[in-house]
């Protein structure tokens, strides 16, 4: 047995919830993964993925970071995103610092002007990331942050950070101005926690990452999943899912020929369950229709999103 001696953990000295808002497809989940180093929070190249508000917890020297990835700030179009942006809206409310997170290979224009409005009316330090800067040019990068000193005006900001959520390159800058500016507070979580969601709702999540993965286009929001039943074994998870969709033409989407899209599906859902969760699962999936389930509040509090 080795005498070295074991290090105790960093006080905490500073700590503090940090909002994640911007526009869907920002990035904003691939950012809160790469910097907690889990896959906390499900991606899709499609917009309005995050439907659920994840808190993922990182640590830099003695300062305790709570993100809230937050879903995209649009225009409601129905009643599962008009839940979305309330619950967006309310969450400004309860942190300490907003983490802006902007495309930088898209123009600034109005929907960039309504998050801009959210976060600046949130009454905390708004620290600025300019996304995907690994995809742009320097030139193209002064240009976007010109834009959005012309967008954001009079109103101050405590720092700008061009990153890339994909390569990491400036995320190290990042968080040392998110842990300069986190107020003194003790821990919120423990050493070894690093989301606060339940098993329940990341197999959901997983699955529904899943789904999208293997349909696209072909289903991108008329898809929900919850889980129906959940239990341990002998060391295996059991779960057993249900995939909704709004019309009866949508199963056959799901299920593919003899069934081979929702076995592709279970199988990418399985590895991704065992490898987050740390153990084997058994997984069923089926399918099943509910019409309209988007515009249903009481089902939507259900399952709940």
């Amino acid at each position: 047995m080795s005498d070295a001696p074991v290090s105790a953990p960093i006080e905490v000295k500073r700590s503090g919830f940090v909002a994640v808002a911007g526009r869907p497809n920002a990035g904003k989940s691939t950012l809160v993964n790469w910097i907690v180093g889990h896959h906390v929070a499900i991606v899709s190249p499609i917009a309005q993925t995050t439907r659920r508000i994840v808190r993922a917890v990182a640590r830099r020297g003695d300062a305790q970071i709570i993100f809230v990835d937050l879903p995209g700030s649009q225009k409601p179009m129905d009643r599962m995103t008009e839940r979305m942006q309330r619950a967006v809206v309310k969450s400004f409310g309860d942190v300490d610092m907003v983490l802006w997170v902007i495309d930088g290979l898209d123009e600034p224009g109005r929907g960039e002007q309504h998050v801009a409005d959210l976060v600046f009316g949130a009454g905390v330090p708004v620290i600025i990331a300019l996304n995907k800067v690994d995809k742009s040019q320097p030139t193209k990068i002064a240009e976007r942050i010109m834009q959005l000193s012309e967008l954001i005006g009079d109103r101050e900001y405590a720092a700008l950070v061009p990153m890339s959520a994909v390569t990491g390159d400036g995320v190290d800058a990042l968080l040392g101005e998110i842990a300069t500016h986190l107020p003194e507070g003790p821990a919120w979580f423990g050493d070894e926690d690093v989301v606060d969601m339940r098993d329940e709702e990341r197999i959901a999540e997983y699955v529904r990452e899943a789904t999208l993965s293997h349909l696209r286009e072909e289903l991108p929001h008329a898809s929900a999943v919850t889980v129906d039943d959940l239990f341990d074994q002998d060391g295996r998870i059991h779960a057993e899912c249900t995939i909704w969709v709004e019309r009866q033409s949508q199963v056959g989407i799901v299920v593919g020929k003899g069934g081979d899209t929702i076995r592709d599906i279970g199988i990418a859902a399985r590895t991704m369950i065992d490898h987050q969760l740390g153990a084997p699962v058994h997984l069923e999936l089926r399918v099943k229709v509910r019409k309209r389930w988007r515009e249903d509040d009481t089902w939507l509090a259900r399952a709940g999103l």
